[in-house]
């Protein structure tokens, strides 16, 4: 019997104050790091990309083995987005 591989990619969909969207794809895994769940990795992570908190970065997420970060703004709407286009998480500060 063969099984089959269900093989997921999921995308960083980014809707600006601008009504700018951006896709990026994130990979097999992600993880999300906010200011009130994760304190330390987030203070962390704002000194490795030389963000401020005045940024209104409210998170980052980590891909590619943990070695890209990318700063999740509050002035932003995020969706995690599966390789079909259905949605897989709202990760929105709003």
């Amino acid at each position: 019997m063969l099984h089959k591989y269900i093989y997921t990619m999921f995308v960083l969909r980014r809707i600006t104050s601008r009504q700018v969207t951006t896709n990026t794809v994130i990979g097999e895994s992600y993880t999300l790091f906010d200011a009130e769940r994760n304190p330390e990795d987030y203070s962390k992570f704002l000194e490795v990309l030389k963000v401020g908190e005045d940024d209104d970065v409210y998170g980052f997420i980590s891909h590619n083995d943990g070695n890209k970060l990318i700063p999740l703004y509050r002035k932003s709407v995020y969706f995690i987005m599966m390789c079909n286009g259905r949605t897989f998480e709202n990760i929105s500060n709003n």
